[in-house]
Formats: C-alpha cells, sequence, structure tokens
C-alpha cells in the first residue's frame, strides 16, 4: 500500500509507537549497559579486592619464614664463640619450635666460622671438608641432621653467596621432598662467610592456599615467577612439577610476563580445572617473587550483575508496552476530529471545484483544532476576493494583448545567459516571419537573428552592464549604494535583424534589467521596434550633408587657389623687393589654407585633417615658392599619423607655414646647404611641434615675442589661440621652436 494513502491514525500509532520503541529501547539499552557495566566493575573490583587480601596474607607468611634465616644470620655475623655445638642446638631447637619448616640449616665457607675445619673431617654433621653445615630437617619423618649437600651447585647456596642478599629459591628437590628455600647472606666485614636458611615444603604451600574458596567453584594457586605451580587445589602430583602454561588451552603470556615484572592484572581464559569460563585475578607476592592466583568463573562472579540487567529489561519491556497502548489512545484522540475536519474540507472542496467559492467549513470542532476551519474560511474568503480580480485583471491583460499585437512593438522576455533564450513573447514577432514557438520552445534563440556583424557588439554592450550589477551588488563597499545608483537598469541598442525570410531589418531595443532582492539579473524584459525607414531616411539625409559639405570644401578650396593666383599676378605689376615679398607672404599663407581644404574635401568623415600628408604637401610647395628645388635645402619630415580636426588644422598649418618660411627665407646663406626638421609627436591630450634648421642662428638681438615681423607676430597669435606654449632655442649654428598645444574641438 502506498504509504500517502495510509490513514491518518495508522501513520499516528506508528509514528508515536515506534517513537516511544526507540527512546525507551534506547534508554533502556543505556541503562541496562551503564548499570550492568557499574555492577561488573564493582565486581572486579570486590574480586580484586578478595585477591590482593589474600596475597597479603600469603606474603605476610612467607615474610616470617624469611626472618627465621635472616635473625639467624645476623646473629652469627655477631657471634665470636665460635662454638659449632652451641650453634648446632640452637637450630635444632629452631626446627622443633616451627613445625611448619621442614628443615634449618648454617653453611660456612671452608675455615670461615672457626678456622678447624681439618678438626672436624667427616665428623657429626660434617662432610669430608670439614665445613661447618649442619642441616636439621625432618625429611624422613623424624628430626635429625646432616651435612649440607650439593652446596657446590645448588641455588640455594650459590644465590646468595653470588647476590650477597636474602634469597628465596624457585621449587627444587632435595633428597626426594620438593621444597622452597629462605635463605639470608652471613657477611662479615663485607667478606661472605656462609649462609642461614630454612626450607618449607611445597605441601605446607599447598595447605596455605588449599581452603580459600571464592563462591561456588573459585579457587586459588601459588605460581612461581616462572609459573611453576607452588600449589593446587586438585591435582597435587602437578605441584612443583608443572607450569602454569602447561594448564590452560589459551596463553598466558601476559599473567607471566606481569608477574615478572610484579605488576598485578587478571586475564579471562577456559579454565581447564573447572571447566568453565573464568577470570583469573593474579597479585604478585614481594617475598620470594611468587605469584598468588584465584580463579573465579566469570558467571558465577557476575551472576549478580546479569540478574539486575535481567530486571531491567522485564521492567522496561512493560513500560514500552505500556507507553505504547498510550500512544494508541493518543492517536486516536487526535484523529477523531481531524477525521471531522477532513470530511468538512472534503464538502468544501466539492463545492469549490463546482466554482461556489462562497462555500464555508463546519467550526464546531474541538476547541484545540478551531483554527483550522477558521483559518480554511478566511483563505476561502481571500480567494473570494482573489478570482474576482483575478477576473478582472485577465480581461485587462486580454485587452492589453490585443493592443500589443496590433501595434509594431514586439515584446519579449529574455533570460540573461548566453545567446539570450525567450521565455515570452508577443505574437506580432510574425511581422518579420517568426512565430513565437519558434522562440518558447528554444529551437530558436534570440542571438540566432541578430546580424552577425552586429551581435559582437549587443552582446559586449549587454554583457558590460549586466556584470557592472553583479559586481558592485557582490561587493561590501560604503559607496555601493550610490554606484549602483549611477548604473542604468536600461539597456538601448540600435541593430540589424534578419528576418526568416532573409531580409535585413533595422531595430530599436529598449531592455530594462529585472533585478531580484540581491540585485542579481534575472530577466530582460523588453521590446523591439523596427525602425529600418527611418534609417534608410537617415542615411539619405547625411549623404546629402555629405556632398554639401563636399562641395563647400571644394570652392573653398578652389577660391583660395584663385586668391593665391591673383596675389602672385598683382604682385608682377611691382618692383619692390619689399613688397613682392609681402605678397608672396601673402600667397603662402593663402595656399596653407587651401590644402586644408582639399585635405577635407578628401577625407572620408569630412571632419578631420590627415596632417601627416598636410605637412608633405605643404613643404613640397614652399621649396618650390622658394625657387629650392636643387637639393641644397633638405626638409626632414617626423610626423606622427594623426588626424586632427579643422579648427586645429587651419592655426597649426599657417605656423607651420610661417616657421619653416622663416627658415628658408633667412636661416641660410646663397648657395649654402642645409635642413629643416620638422617634428609632430602625441603624448595623451597634449601634442608637440617642433621646427628646427641647422642656418646661422636665431638673432640674439630680437625678441620673437615683440617683434614687427608680421609672420612671427602671426606665429604666437595662433599659438595663444591653441591654448599652447611657445619655446625659442637658439645658437651659433641651429634654431629651434617648441610649440605645446591641445587639439580644438576634438574629433
Amino acid at each position: 500500500m502506498n504509504w500517502d494513502e495510509t490513514p491518518l491514525k495508522l501513520k499516528l500509532i506508528l509514528y508515536i509507537t515506534i517513537a516511544v520503541l526507540f527512546i525507551m529501547a534506547s534508554s533502556t539499552a543505556i541503562i541496562v549497559s551503564i548499570v550492568t557495566t557499574q555492577k561488573i566493575d564493582i565486581e572486579y573490583s570486590r574480586s580484586t579486592e578478595i585477591s590482593q587480601n589474600y596475597a597479603n596474607q600469603f606474603n605476610a607468611d612467607m615474610r616470617e619464614n624469611m626472618a627465621i634465616p635472616n635473625t639467624v644470620a645476623r646473629s652469627l655475623e655477631r657471634y665470636s664463640s665460635d662454638d659449632r655445638f652451641e650453634i648446632n642446638q640452637k637450630l635444632e631447637h629452631i626446627l622443633r619450635e616451627n613445625p611448619r619448616l621442614i628443615g634449618v640449616y648454617v653453611g660456612y665457607e671452608p675455615d670461615a666460622f672457626d678456622g678447624n675445619d681439618l678438626e672436624y673431617v667427616n665428623a657429626d654433621y660434617h662432610d669430608e671438608t670439614g665445613r661447618f653445615l649442619p642441616f636439621w630437617n625432618r625429611i624422613g619423618g623424624e628430626v635429625d641432621v646432616e651435612p649440607l649437600i650439593d652446596y657446590d651447585t645448588e641455588d640455594y647456596y650459590q644465590l646468595p653467596k653470588q647476590m650477597r642478599t636474602d634469597v628465596v629459591t624457585e621449587p627444587y628437590l632435595y633428597q626426594g621432598e620438593l621444597i622452597v628455600s629462605f635463605v639470608s647472606p652471613i657477611i662479615v666485614d663485607d667478606e661472605f662467610k656462609g649462609i642461614a636458611g630454612v626450607d618449607v615444603s611445597l605441601d605446607y604451600i599447598d595447605d596455605s592456599v588449599h581452603d580459600i574458596q571464592v563462591l561456588e567453584n573459585g579457587y586459588a594457586m601459588v605460581v612461581s615467577n616462572s609459573g611453576t605451580l607452588l600449589s593446587h587445589p586438585q591435582d597435587k602430583n602437578a605441584i612443583g612439577t608443572t607450569n602454569i602454561m602447561d594448564l590452560h588451552d589459551e596463553p598466558v603470556y601476559m599473567l607471566l610476563a606481569d608477574i615478572n615484572e610484579g605488576i598485578s592484572g587478571h586475564i579471562e581464559v577456559n579454565d581447564p580445572i573447572t571447566g568453565k569460563k573464568s577470570i583469573i585475578f593474579y597479585e604478585p607476592v614481594d617475598m620470594g617473587n611468587f605469584a598468588f592466583i584465584l580463579s573465579i568463573p566469570k558467571d558465577e562472579m557476575l551472576a549478580d550483575a546479569i540478574g539486575l540487567r535481567d530486571k531491567l529489561i522485564i521492567i522496561s519491556t512493560l513500560a514500552v508496552i505500556f507507553m505504547g497502548s498510550m500512544g494508541y489512545l493518543i492517536a486516536l484522540s487526535i484523529t477523531r476530529p481531524i477525521k471531522n475536519i477532513v470530511d468538512s474540507f472534503g464538502k468544501v472542496s466539492t463545492d469549490v471545484s463546482k466554482g461556489k467559492l462562497d462555500s464555508r467549513a463546519d467550526t464546531d470542532v474541538a476547541i484545540d483544532f478551531k483554527d483550522i476551519p477558521i483559518g480554511l474560511n478566511e483563505i476561502l474568503s481571500i480567494l473570494e476576493d482573489y478570482a474576482s480580480k483575478l477576473k478582472e485583471s485577465n480581461k485587462t491583460m486580454q485587452e492589453m494583448r490585443v493592443v500589443i499585437n496590433s501595434s509594431q512593438v514586439v515584446v519579449f522576455l529574455w533570460l540573461p545567459e548566453d545567446k539570450w533564450p525567450v521565455e515570452v513573447v508577443s505574437d506580432n514577432i510574425t511581422q518579420f516571419g517568426y512565430q513565437p514557438e519558434e522562440f518558447t520552445s528554444g529551437k530558436l534563440l534570440y542571438a540566432d537573428i541578430v546580424h552577425p556583424e552586429d551581435l559582437h557588439k549587443v552582446e559586449k554592450d549587454l554583457d558590460e552592464l549586466v556584470a557592472q550589477h553583479t559586481y558592485y551588488n557582490g561587493t561590501k563597499s560604503v559607496q555601493k549604494n550610490k554606484i549602483i545608483d549611477t548604473i542604468p537598469e536600461y539597456f538601448t541598442s540600435e541593430y540589424r535583424i534578419i528576418t526568416k525570410s532573409g531580409d535585413v531589418r533595422w531595430v530599436d531595443e529598449r531592455t530594462l534589467l529585472r533585478l531580484d532582492q540581491n540585485g542579481t539579473v534575472t530577466y530582460l524584459q523588453g521590446i523591439i521596434l523596427d525602425i529600418t525607414d527611418r534609417k534608410q531616411a537617415e542615411d539619405a539625409l547625411l549623404n546629402i550633408e555629405k556632398v554639401r559639405k563636399k562641395e563647400i570644401h571644394h570652392r573653398v578650396k578652389n577660391n583660395l587657389q584663385v586668391i593665391s593666383s591673383m596675389l602672385y599676378l598683382e604682385s608682377e605689376h611691382f618692383s619692390d623687393p619689399e613688397v613682392i615679398e609681402s605678397f608672396k607672404n601673402s600667397q603662402n599663407r593663402v595656399r596653407s589654407m587651401a590644402l586644408i581644404h582639399e585635405e577635407i574635401y578628401k577625407s572620408e568623415d569630412m571632419r578631420s585633417v590627415d596632417f601627416t600628408d598636410y605637412v608633405n604637401k605643404l613643404g613640397v610647395y614652399l621649396l618650390e615658392a622658394y625657387n629650392i628645388g636643387n637639393g641644397k635645402i633638405q626638409l626632414n619630415l617626423d610626423i606622427e599619423k594623426v588626424y586632427l580636426s579643422i579648427d586645429t588644422s587651419i592655426p597649426l598649418g599657417m605656423i607651420v607655414n610661417e616657421l619653416v618660411s622663416n627658415s628658408l627665407k633667412h636661416a641660410f646663406d646663397p648657395a649654402e646647404n642645409g635642413q629643416i626638421d620638422i617634428v609632430l609627436k602625441s603624448k595623451e591630450d597634449n601634442y608637440l611641434l617642433l621646427v628646427s634648421d641647422d642656418g646661422k642662428g636665431f638673432p640674439s638681438h630680437v625678441d620673437f615675442r615683440n617683434t614687427d615681423s608680421l609672420g612671427l607676430q602671426l606665429v604666437n597669435t595662433l599659438v595663444d589661440q591653441l591654448d599652447g606654449t611657445i619655446d625659442l632655442e637658439s645658437d651659433d649654428g641651429s634654431t629651434q621652436f617648441k610649440i605645446t598645444f591641445r587639439e580644438i574641438n576634438k574629433v
């Protein structure tokens, strides 16, 4: 069954029950885990404490054993009577007073007791060496004395001799008896004299721990630091002959390693003695490097903890059942009023589907749910009002659609993405041969109809505007709002599109950038209007204006040439050289202006002058005018390729004319060779003009700014007209005019 079709009552029951089960199960698991863990920790701590107590008791017993040879050794270190018989009696007395001991003895180095070993060779309790070696023991059952044996090889003698400290030996077999020796060295004046010791039977050690029982099947053992069993709860034959490693299937390396290091702890193993999973606690015994071992079956040790856990689980299960029942009752209390509301809503839904927006839900429901039908009724009231307004709005939109589609303006809604996908387009796009569906289906993108030669510019201009909005809305600058206010939200452009039939039409686009609340461009909403007829009319007017301007400049040029010719003809009527020179100067000035109009007549835009070409032609003309055509005076030009407006070109051309004419007339003697340099460079918005010659130099007594020369007066006036500056650099061999100016009415 589909979950969405599941009844709410069943869902609530499932949700509440599952939630209760999850919470109760989780909490129960946590509580059980915590309580059980704490209980287990308590049991481990209690068992460890029991093991430590028994180990301390055993350790005290072993210290008592060591105290006897230690006392004897300290006494003999101070003994000076050298009476072997007396010492022998004391040893017998000690043995008889301590029935737990199996032997008491002293053993001296050769001649170390009284220096009379030769007198006691093979005497009672002496061997063939005569050394003082009495060993009182009850190995045969009766108390008897005999000399020590194997003292040259056994640890009971060699270890204290080498280590010069108290020693407890590993279990060893002595005359058929498994014993452990407690030995103390006798040191006199820092010289080893011999030993004093007692022997304890392993049966005694086993008896010390045999009666220890923990719980039902727990038991205790003692092992040496090498793992040799010093006791066993069942098999007495294993004492002294079996290692603890031999008893367990699982390795107990960690236990042995800890015992050697004097570390206590516990391990979990399968105990072959009880046949159960057991926890073995081990505690080092300082005296003798023994270890006390307590083995407790795990199930017995943790019985209380497991019982507590089971009780908690039962209680929690009952709690889960109770809470699940409560969840069921809660679900019923919720679903009944909801069902009544749903039935009422179903009736309202049926009425609304039939157009009856005045239908209302029943508000006679439980107080906790009363707001639901009241809220629905409020929504229905709003919808009823909205439906009325929507109906009126649809009527208005339909009228607007008719108006738009009957006009020449095509409405678009583009996405600000590559090639501008179209979301909406008005039906009158058919005037260009396209159907709206071609765009809205994504088959055709708006960029597909833009003329290829105009597409790059339209993309660049629109992308830059969108990028500006994106950048400044992403910045946190305090000037952000002020900057955004200066960025237009409208995009306007005139470009060409290609109709479906292949015709080229000019359109005027006006687009609004629609921004979201973050200032990000989301849509491009605008119109395009066919302006082909207007563009054709403008082109016609421009062509007419261009022809008219060409005709004017051509006529001005011709008139100036006529004036130049008339000046030349008029100068033929005079013989005064100064008058003739004046006519020539005027003729050159008129000619320089005529060349300007000739350059404008030939230019494409009818507004700017190719000044490089102009200076070339002016220089050639001046050389010919002053009859310098044989190559004696060389004109050098370094003119940057610049186009200047007519308002700048006319005064600048006349300045060049005056300065070059001045050099040709005054800088060189007749038949003298020389050169004139003209340089024009641009730097940002300024220009630099240099006119120089390598003639005789400018007269030092003449101030070029205040002179009677009409030509220099004209130069200074024209420089001021260009809002520039002029400087002169001259010596005996050269003259250079340096003029800096800005272009007037820049094209």
